[in-house]
């Protein structure tokens, strides 16, 4: 436990001043998930609440096991950035590949896997496309009331390609942005697990959520 910890504020305290200078307009959804596949066969709700520095957002998930160490998500949000803009819907997707399995069979610190992301919004005068990479590391704690503990912390990397159309102003820009979420989730019960995480990739701020297996 004490060699993944470490490992795992290895990787934050290398990551944040990188992070923290970002100036990207961030992830609406957030991460709100641990490292380990859901399972096969396994589908998985979730819904959550972002209050960031640049966006709130409103957003709902389903994430499908398609393997044992495997799944994807497809997410749809309501997100707001503020100002006269509306709050508009904004989609996204990820794919997760877990190739580090905590367990008394392996020798691995900690549970790890990686993989692609991808979001969008189109706003009334701009749009924000975004996609990249990610690696997600976690580590469970169990509890003496049957639950489990597991602070996450996940480091992307990704393009963010910005079209700004307005009678004023028109622009294309695209940049290499970086991120960093540090956050725990409990395990309740085998099915429902609530997170709570910081977020650190230019819309900076909190994400809370709720994970409920529903297949």
């Amino acid at each position: 436990m004490r060699k993944a910890l470490i490992v795992l504020v290895a990787v934050a305290v290398v990551s944040l001043p990188a992070a923290l200078f970002a100036d990207g307009s961030g992830s609406a959804f957030g991460t709100l998930a641990t490292a380990p596949a859901v399972g096969q066969g396994v589908g998985q709700f979730g819904v959550g609440l972002g209050l960031g520095s640049g966006v709130d957002s409103f957003t709902g998930t389903f994430r499908y096991g398609v393997s044992t160490y495997s799944d994807f998500s497809i997410k749809l949000g309501l997100s707001d950035p503020g100002g006269n803009t509306d709050t508009k819907f904004t989609i996204g997707a990820d794919y997760k590949w877990q190739f580090w399995n905590l367990g008394p069979e392996t020798t691995n610190p900690f549970d790890f896997s990686v993989g692609p992301m991808f979001e969008f919004a189109s706003y009334e005068n701009f749009s924000i496309l975004q996609f990249g990479g990610f690696l997600l590391g976690s580590y469970p704690i169990a509890m003496g009331n049957n639950s489990t503990l597991s602070p996450y912390g996940r480091f992307n990397v990704r393009v963010e390609s910005i079209k700004w159309d307005n009678i004023f102003f028109k622009d294309d820009k695209s940049n290499l942005e970086l991120g960093l979420t540090v956050g725990t989730a409990w395990l309740m019960t085998p099915s429902v697990t609530l997170l709570g995480e910081l977020q650190f990739d230019g819309n900076d701020g909190i994400f809370l959520g709720v994970n409920f297996d529903v297949m």
